[in-house]
This record gives C-alpha cells, structure tokens and sequence, in this order.
C-alpha cells in the first residue's frame, strides 16, 4: 500500500505564489517516478494580502490542517504592501503573516533553518572558475530563537524614556543546533562545521 502525503500549501504574497507553483510542478513531476507515493496537496491563502482583505493572516481552517493534518508546510514568501505603499503590519507592529512564520516555527519547534548551496554543472555563476566541486555547503541556522523572540519593550520613568530589544539564545537551543549541524556534516562528506555570528 502507498503513502500518501498531505502538503500543506500556503503560498502567501507576491513572488511566494510564482515560486510555489513551480515547487509544486517539479514535486509532483518528481513523484510520478516513485511507486507507490501520492502527494496531496490543500492550498490555502495567508499573509499581508489576506490580512487586508479578511483581518486575519490566514483561515482557522489552514490553521488547523497545517499544525495537524499536514506531513509537509511549502510556505512562499510573506509580506505585502498596502494601499499606502507600507509593509501590513498588525495591530501589535509585527509583520502581517508573523504568526504564518513565526508562529508555525515556534508551535511545531522548526529549529533547525537548513539551506543547501551548490552549484550544478553548466549552470553559470559570478564565480569566476569555481565549478561543482568548488560550491557544495549547508548553511544551518537557528530558527526560533534570537530576534524571532519578542522580548522588547519601554519603561517610562519620570523624565527619561528607555526602550529595550533583546536577544534570546538559550543554551538548549545554541546545543541543539550545533548537534544538527555536526550530524548533518558527518553524514554529507566529513567537512568542518564552522560557527558563524550575525553582527547586527
């Protein structure tokens, strides 16, 4: 008996809907040479577009599917403008599709933010003589912790005003993501992990 896959499809605003329809192509393309593997797709509108329209980023419904129904998220890009030319924004200052993002990677603890760079024969690159065998990394990031945790605020006392945006990184979390990023390496090719810090 085959497995069948529910993919939740939240394609979310601007070039998001361009690139999942294409993800979708090549996935279902893909699978039509797997035997015995279906995949299901339920697409379902979020983001800064679908705030302005109903005042939520995104239905109960694809809320619902998505947190416990679905096997696999493919999320576009979230963020849209208004009719005033400014990013949507909640009431609360954070971006229209936050709890689509955020919300979905802290809920289902989506730690770990994996992105493969290769480059594959003939296709061209600004780099000048580097070929397939020069460009083949992962870059691994924390996902849930940092600047994705709101942990900011203001103090008013008497004549002076202070605000306050920290930077959460638990010691779990830095543990954990390293883990994920040595066992990734050893099972790819044995190349040295290198931490990297964002200044920001």
């Amino acid at each position: 008996m085959g497995r069948n896959y529910k993919i939740a499809v939240l394609p979310g605003d601007g070039v998001g809907r361009e690139v999942i329809s294409e993800v979708r192509r090549v996935m279902t393309e893909a699978v039509e040479s797997v035997d015995d593997m279906d995949l299901e797709f339920k697409e379902f509108e979020c983001g800064g577009e679908y705030f302005l329209k109903t005042g939520r980023e995104w239905s109960k419904e694809a809320e619902a599917f998505t947190k416990t129904k679905a096997d696999a998220i493919l999320l576009g890009g979230i963020g849209a403008k208004g009719p005033d030319g400014n990013i949507v924004r909640r009431p609360d200052g954070n971006l229209a599709g936050y709890s689509v993002v955020i919300g979905l990677r802290r809920e289902l603890d989506l730690y770990a933010n994996v992105r493969p760079v290769k480059l594959f024969e003939g296709v061209p690159t600004p780099l000048a003589g580097k070929g397939p065998n020069d460009i083949d990394m992962v870059i691994v990031r924390e996902n849930t912790e940092g600047l994705y945790i709101p942990a900011h605020g203001r103090i008013t006392e008497s004549d002076r005003d202070v605000a306050f945006d920290l930077r959460m990184i638990t010691g779990k979390g830095s543990e954990r993501i390293a883990r994920y990023a040595y066992e990734l390496a050893k099972g790819r090719n044995g190349a040295p992990v290198d931490n990297v810090k964002r200044v920001t």
